[in-house]
C-alpha cells in the first residue's frame, strides 16, 4: 500500500511539474525536478509515466530528435484536487470581474483556466444561488478608469519565470520618453504592481544600484542560464521606501503634516487616517484641523492638491509653499 501511495504521489507531482504551452520541459528536465522533490526514480520510468498518463490527462509532448518535450495545451482546463467548492468559485469568479479592470490582459489570460473553471461550477444547477451573487456585488474606483498597458505574452511568461527561478535575462528596453532600444542583462529580483503598470526591480550586469523596468517597454527577453546577481542587503521593501523606490520621497522625509480642511474632507479622514498618530480637532470658520506624522513624497503633494480648496497645508511650510506654487500656475493656466 505504501509503494502505491508514493507512486501516485510522484505522479501527481510530476503532472503539477508539466508546464502550460508555450513552455515545454524535457524529460530529463522533469526527471531532475522529481530528484530535487526528493523522489527517487530514473528517467526510463519517468517517460514511462509521462507517456501512459498523456492519454489520460491531455497533455502532449514535441519530439526533437530523441528527446520528447511535454506540455500541457494553452487552453487546457485545470485539474482541482480537491475541486473548486462554490464558494472559492465565487471568490475566482469575483477576482475575475476586479483583476480584469486592474491587471493587464496578459495577466489574466494567466489565470484564464481557473477562471473558466469558477464559472462552470457557478453555472451548475447546484450553485445558481452563489450564480446570482455576481449580479449584486460591484467596485468602483476613484478618477478615470485608465486602459492597462499591452504587455507580450510570452514576454511576461518568461520574465515571471525567471524571478521565479532567480535567472538573469537579456532584454531590450525602450525609454519612456523615446529614444533608442538598448540592450541589458538584468536580474528580476521583485515584481511591483501599481496602479496598473506592472515594474520589475533589479540590477543590470552585475551594479550595486537597483533600478525599475516596466514591463509593458520590454520588447525582447532571452533567458540566460545564469543565476541572478543580488546586491548587498537588498530588500524589497526597503527599496520600495527608498528615495530611489516608488515612494519618491521630496528630501524632507517625515513631517508634522497639520492641514486646514472642510469638514467633509475631514470625515474622509476620520474613516481612514494617514498614520496612527492622527488627530482632528475643530478650527475656525467651520473647518477641521487635521495633524499626522507622514512621509513627504510627491504622492502626498498630489493628493493635497486633489482636494483642490478644500484643503489648505498650514505647516510645514516647504510643504505650503510647493502646493502654493502648484496651484497658482494651473490659476495661471485657467486665466
Amino acid at each position: 500500500m505504501a509503494d502505491n501511495r508514493d507512486t501516485l504521489f510522484r505522479q501527481w507531482t510530476m503532472l503539477r511539474l508539466i508546464p502550460r504551452h508555450p513552455r515545454m520541459a524535457s524529460t530529463r528536465e522533469v526527471h531532475q525536478a522529481l530528484e530535487i522533490e526528493g523522489f527517487d526514480t530514473t528517467p526510463r520510468t519517468v517517460e514511462r509515466d509521462l507517456d501512459k498518463l498523456s492519454s489520460i490527462f491531455g497533455y502532449t509532448s514535441d519530439t526533437a530528435g530523441r528527446t520528447n518535450h511535454w506540455f500541457w495545451p494553452g487552453d487546457f482546463k485545470s485539474i482541482d484536487i480537491p475541486g473548486l467548492e462554490p464558494n472559492t468559485a465565487l471568490a475566482f469568479n469575483l477576482a475575475e470581474q476586479h483583476l480584469a479592470e486592474l491587471l493587464p490582459p496578459s495577466t489574466i489570460q494567466l489565470l484564464a483556466p481557473y477562471f473558466a473553471r469558477a464559472r462552470d461550477i457557478l453555472q451548475s444547477d447546484s450553485a445558481r444561488r452563489l450564480h446570482d451573487w455576481t449580479d449584486k456585488i460591484r467596485v468602483l474606483g476613484t478618477g478615470p478608469q485608465l486602459a492597462a498597458a499591452e504587455i507580450d505574452v510570452d514576454i511576461q511568461r518568461a520574465m515571471y519565470d525567471a524571478l521565479l527561478h532567480e535567472r538573469r535575462v537579456e532584454i531590450t528596453y525602450s525609454p519612456r520618453h523615446g529614444g533608442e532600444t538598448k540592450t541589458y542583462h538584468f536580474s528580476p529580483l521583485g515584481l511591483v504592481s501599481r496602479e496598473g503598470v506592472i515594474y520589475l526591480v533589479g540590477p543590470l550586469w552585475d551594479y550595486e544600484n537597483v533600478v525599475q523596468l516596466a514591463l509593458q517597454r520590454v520588447r525582447t527577453l532571452t533567458p540566460l542560464d545564469t543565476d541572478c546577481h543580488w546586491p548587498k542587503g537588498f530588500d524589497l521593501d526597503d527599496y520600495i521606501g527608498s528615495e530611489q523606490g516608488f515612494s519618491y520621497p521630496t528630501g524632507e522625509g517625515r513631517i508634522e503634516l497639520v492641514l486646514e480642511m472642510d469638514n467633509d474632507a475631514a470625515l474622509h479622514l476620520a474613516e481612514r487616517p494617514l498614520s496612527t498618530n492622527q488627530r482632528i480637532a475643530p478650527a475656525e470658520d467651520d473647518r477641521s484641523r487635521v495633524s499626522a506624522s507622514v512621509v513627504d513624497t510627491d504622492a502626498l503633494t498630489w493628493w493635497v492638491l486633489g482636494f483642490g480648496p478644500a484643503v489648505e497645508v498650514v505647516q510645514p511650510k516647504e510643504l505650503r509653499l510647493r502646493v502654493g506654487e502648484a496651484l497658482t500656475d494651473a490659476a495661471a493656466q485657467y486665466a
